[in-house]
Formats: C-alpha cells, sequence, structure tokens
C-alpha cells in the first residue's frame, strides 16, 4: 500500500468537488472544470426521444356506404315480392315462404343497421410494412353481419334439408354445426391480432369454423342426397341444384375473410361490396328459385298440417277440436 503514499496530484488546479449542471435539451455547453461563476460545468443533454406510433383508422367510405344501401333496398323489395307469393299460396305450402320471408327480414334490417351505422367495432390489425411499430392500423369490423348470418344461414339450411327430405337429427346436426361455424367465426374477426399471438388466434378460429363448415356440407351432401331419392325426380333436382349453389357461393366468403378482416389485403369498401354480392345471390337467389321452381301441389315433409295453419272450428271428438274444412264434420257438442 506504500505506492498511495506516493500519489501525488499532478494538476496545479485543485480537484473539482463541485457537482455537475445539465442544460435543458439543445444544450451546448461543455464541462469545464472549476469553471467560474456557478463554479460547475454543463453537458448536453440528447435531444433523441422515443417517436409516438401513428394510429390509422381503415374504414368505409361514399362508396361503402352507399353499396349498404343499395344491398338494403334490394333485399326490401324481394321480401315484399316473398310477402306477395305468401298470399297467392295455400296456407299448406307457405313453409318455405315464411322461412324465406324469415331470412330477407332479417337481412334487410341488418343492412339497415350497417348503413346507419350501427353494429360496427374497430379491431386492431397487424402492420407487417418495415416500420411496423411507428404505424399502427385498426380495421372497420361489421359485426352486424354475423348477427344476420347466425339466424339467416339455419334458416337456409332448414329450407334445404326440409326440401330433401333429411331427417330431423340430421337437419339438428346441420343446424347446430352452423351455429358453431358462425360463432367461430365471429370470434376469428373480433381477435385483436396486432401481435403474433394475436395472428395466430385469428387463423386458428379461422381453421376451426372452416371445418366445422366442411362437416356440415359433409352431411347435407351425403345423407341429403340419400333422402332426396325418396322425393319426386323434379325435387331432387331442385335440391341438388340448390345446395350446389349455395355451397359454391358460402366457399367464397372464406376467401373475402381472408383477404379483407384476416389479411388485410383489401380496402373496407371492396369488402362490403364482395359480402353484399354473395349475400344477394345466396339469399335471394336462393328464395326465389325455391319458390318459383318448388311445385307447391306436392305432398312431402314441407307440406304443413291442418293443425298448423287452421284455427280450430267446432269441438271434435277428442275435445281439441278439427281445423279448416274438417270443422264442419265435427258438428255440435252432445
Amino acid at each position: 500500500m506504500d505506492f498511495l503514499a506516493d500519489f501525488r496530484p499532478t494538476s496545479i488546479h485543485p480537484i473539482p468537488t463541485t457537482t455537475i449542471s445539465v442544460d435543458p435539451p439543445g444544450g451546448t455547453n461543455t464541462h469545464h472544470p472549476g469553471g467560474g461563476g456557478g463554479g460547475g460545468g454543463h453537458l448536453p443533454l440528447p435531444t433523441d426521444t422515443f417517436p409516438t406510433p401513428d394510429l390509422h383508422y381503415l374504414h368505409s367510405t361514399h362508396t361503402g356506404q352507399t353499396a349498404l344501401w343499395i344491398i338494403f333496398t334490394l333485399f326490401t323489395i324481394g321480401l315484399v315480392g316473398v310477402l306477395f307469393l305468401t298470399l297467392r299460396t295455400e296456407k299448406r305450402n307457405r313453409f318455405f315462404h315464411g322461412a324465406s320471408a324469415l331470412v330477407l327480414t332479417i337481412a334487410m334490417l341488418s343492412y339497415l343497421a350497417m348503413a346507419t351505422g350501427l353494429g360496427i367495432s374497430y379491431i386492431p390489425i397487424h402492420n407487417h410494412g418495415v416500420k411496423g411499430s411507428l404505424h399502427h392500423f385498426v380495421r372497420q369490423l361489421y359485426w352486424a353481419r354475423y348477427v344476420d348470418w347466425l339466424f339467416t344461414t339455419p334458416l337456409l339450411l332448414l329450407s334445404l334439408a326440409s326440401l330433401a327430405g333429411l331427417s330431423p337429427a340430421s337437419t339438428l346436426a346441420v343446424i347446430l354445426g352452423d351455429i358453431f361455424m358462425i360463432v367461430t367465426g365471429l370470434f376469428s374477426a373480433i381477435t385483436p391480432s396486432r401481435w403474433a399471438s394475436g395472428e395466430r388466434a385469428t387463423w386458428a378460429y379461422f381453421g376451426i369454423s372452416s371445418f366445422a363448415f366442411l362437416l356440415i356440407w359433409g352431411i347435407l351432401f351425403i345423407n341429403g342426397l340419400k333422402a332426396a331419392n325418396y322425393r319426386p325426380r323434379n325435387t331432387k333436382g331442385l335440391f341438388t341444384l340448390l345446395a350446389a349453389m349455395t355451397f359454391a357461393l358460402w366457399t367464397a366468403y372464406p376467401i373475402v375473410f381472408g383477404l379483407s378482416e384476416g389479411a388485410n389485403k383489401i380496402s373496407v369498401d371492396a369488402e362490403i361490396i364482395a359480402y353484399g354480392i354473395l349475400d344477394v345471390a345466396a339469399k335471394l337467389g336462393f328464395t326465389y328459385l325455391l319458390l318459383f321452381l318448388h311445385s307447391h301441389e306436392e305432398n312431402g315433409p314441407w307440406t304443413l298440417p291442418d293443425w298448423w295453419v287452421e284455427t280450430p272450428q267446432g269441438y271434435g271428438p277428442d275435445g281439441r277440436g278439427t281445423y279448416g274444412s274438417l270443422g264442419s264434420r265435427g258438428g255440435d257438442r252432445d
């Protein structure tokens, strides 16, 4: 430890003991030991700060809003036409008319809601650009269309299953599978996907929904065609036509999802127009093909019983009354 005793300061100035002060941002002074005045020197302070990410909203424009109003108008006109056809049809043969009117009513209301700004949210999406950390995106999501599909697609499948004469068990499996498909599709759409974990969850729900889609149509094409073989030839042909058309149109929906809500490859306006064309074809096209080509005089699983469509008339031997034209047979109560 003798070397410590030999240590001597070589500077002619005393060792500084004052603290160092710092200029505000942008200062350029340097450290001067033992400076006069305040006694302390100055150090520069870096002026670079962490940038705040810019938030970008991807939403519809006048083009998309106009498309929503046009589609709403088409469904309204289509509904009026179905109601007119219903009044011209015997009550026992109004099963398909009732289901179709309900489909078009729900579709009309959903597009009215979207056109007036209801049923809309903004979901964070991933930016794969080179400056993804500086530019965050949120995309407009019309979740009202999923509410629409949750009710209309089971009704469309019910019409197909009834046309083919599918068993109640298979019909229930198809409808429940469809509800599962729509709900998991909604989960895929509303999952925030700004980060990689969110993207994985989005596509995982999408894959589950797609599996349900294949299951639904596997039942319809296998069991439905077997059941349709026992129907008249024109009924089987109509079922085959409508099933093939609906399957082709429904196959396009996940493609539009992948390009819009999934991967953000097309604009919100293009998404509205694409889904709108598919909805019009899958609902209005399906409805009018079914109502115009179906032979209403046939007796089949779609023909409603008298007790369903007629008010009880008379008393009847079992105390419950008889229905419609059979009322005159009941006579008066003893």
